[in-house]
């Protein structure tokens, strides 16, 4: 057995879960990296794509990032040329996030790249392991959401096209 199965299998299911979150987590950041992107403004930018010019504090809640975060991320994203952010009109206590010409030209290549690594994770298992898997998960989410215990992910429907069916 190759010692680092033997090491693996010898971890608790969270240092197990922990481990792969991180090597996932790194997978996609070098995907993102590819086209200009940090991990989290390509989720930014596929939630985007569906809801351009939402609220900022919704985006934030959506990507359960917290205000201070989201902000840093936009202003990053806003001074790269990604996003820009206006006042609403109605209130301006609200501010509205607008994907600019060069993100609508990169979004296909960030929904590609985040669909390609959603398509290597999915060969590792067969159809029955795959729907296991996403039960397993969802409920572990649905436990830490309800708990508050941990942030959940950004929704990855944006990697469908608009109007494929689920």
């Amino acid at each position: 057995m190759h010692e680092r199965t033997k090491r693996a299998e010898e971890m608790t299911v969270a240092q197990l879960l922990s481990q792969v979150c991180r090597m996932t987590g790194h997978h996609i950041k070098r995907h993102m990296e590819r086209i200009g992107l940090h991990k989290g403004q390509g989720f930014a930018l596929v939630h985007l794509w569906h809801h351009d010019g939402i609220p900022q504090h919704e985006l934030a809640d959506a990507m359960r990032l917290r205000p201070a975060s989201i902000s840093n991320m936009l202003r990053r994203m806003e001074r790269d040329g990604w996003i820009r952010r206006e006042r609403d009109l109605e209130d301006q206590r609200v501010v509205r996030v607008f994907m600019t010409e060069k993100a609508k030209e990169t979004h296909r290549e960030a929904r590609a790249a985040l669909r390609q690594m959603d398509d290597e994770l999915n060969a590792v298992y067969t159809e029955e392991e795959r729907a296991t898997l996403q039960r397993l998960l969802l409920k572990l989410h649905a436990r830490f959401t309800a708990d508050g215990a941990l942030s959940s992910p950004p929704s990855l429907d944006g990697l469908r096209e608009k109007g494929e069916s689920e």
